[in-house]
């Protein structure tokens, strides 16, 4: 990278931002050029010690609090934004984080002179979309495009990884034998991509000049059904289930009381919904902008194997994460 670069990554104690501050430090352990100084912003104090052991200075604040967004971006250059929820949860709602969070973002960034965001969101956010996760990124995604401020927007389809939560869920709920329950006619699909591939990505945005101003899609190179997703998983535990397909409408009930009753819900009312919808990319930027050959699923998920309906409900109840 060769400069000097102040960068604040919102949503710091997140799963990608883990990965991301992984990528950051070693670029500055390989570039002796590359003086970065990172900033990640963390809402909890508690859980300043994680990021501060990831190489970052961790600055206390909140993407729904513009004061202490306008003090963390002080002198900042750049910006990776990551602060996002796909669920409602009291005060915590994905039109507070995901929309508002995000203009509150830019407006700060404008205070700051911040030269570049960089935006991680969902394939397909878009405000015209019915869905709460796609409809509340796609206003953040609006409100940074007409900014001013140069951005880079990457959409990516399901993110997987060891401590991730889509697959871990699947592998968790495998192990109950004997069945193995799959929404729907399990032909959705998806193209999922390695959370290391995307914090590659992520980082590599900073330094290119023919990201700026583009909304790219970031995505693996193979488009997979959800029972092929499932499949996958089974094969990598090692254990045969009976899979039952069942109508999404029928388990929409159990999945809102879920969502009411439960600190960490294995399936969201959104992410089902979401489900029904295939989740691939038009025109993948992965390997065609960023030269990044993507880990292939069935390459790539050998972390399932450690995966326990213990560790599922654990989380549930708030208990723990997956990593």
């Amino acid at each position: 990278m060769g400069t000097d670069m102040t960068i604040l990554i919102t949503g710091a104690n997140g799963y990608v931002a883990e990965h991301t501050l992984r990528q950051l430090r070693a670029l500055a352990q390989q570039d002796a050029g590359a003086n970065l100084h990172v900033r990640g912003l963390v809402r909890n104090p508690a859980r300043a010690d994680k990021v501060r052991a990831l190489g970052a200075e961790p600055i206390i604040g909140d993407v729904t609090n513009l004061a202490s967004l306008v003090q963390a971006m002080a002198g900042v250059e750049k910006v990776i934004h990551l602060a996002a929820v796909n669920r409602d949860r009291g005060e915590v709602t994905m039109e507070r984080v995901n929309a508002q969070g995000t203009i509150n973002v830019v407006e700060a960034a404008k205070q700051a002179g911040v030269k570049h965001i960089i935006n991680l969101v969902g394939l397909g956010a878009d405000p015209k979309r019915p869905y709460p996760l796609a409809y509340t990124q796609g206003r953040g995604v609006e409100a940074i495009i007409s900014s001013g401020i140069p951005y880079t927007i990457l959409e990516a389809s399901v993110i997987f990884g060891p401590g991730d939560e889509f697959l871990n869920t699947l592998a968790g709920l495998a192990r109950l034998p004997p069945f193995m329950i799959v929404p729907g006619d399990g032909q959705t699909k998806f193209q999922p991509i390695a959370v290391q591939d995307v914090a590659v990505c992520l980082v590599q945005s900073l330094s290119r000049p023919e990201v700026i101003n583009r909304r790219l899609q970031i995505c693996g190179s193979e488009v997979i059904t959800l029972e092929g997703i499932i499949d996958a998983i089974l094969a990598e535990m090692g254990v045969k289930r009976i899979k039952l397909h069942m109508p999404v409408f029928l388990l929409k009930p159990a999945v809102a009381l879920m969502d009411a009753l439960l600190p960490k819900p294995p399936v969201t009312p959104s992410l089902l919904a979401q489900l029904g919808v295939d989740n691939v990319a038009t025109d993948n930027a992965t390997t065609k902008v960023f030269g990044i050959e993507p880990i292939k699923l069935r390459a790539g998920i050998s972390f399932v194997r450690e995966m326990s309906f213990g560790k599922l409900m654990a989380r549930t109840f708030g208990r723990a994460e997956y990593r």
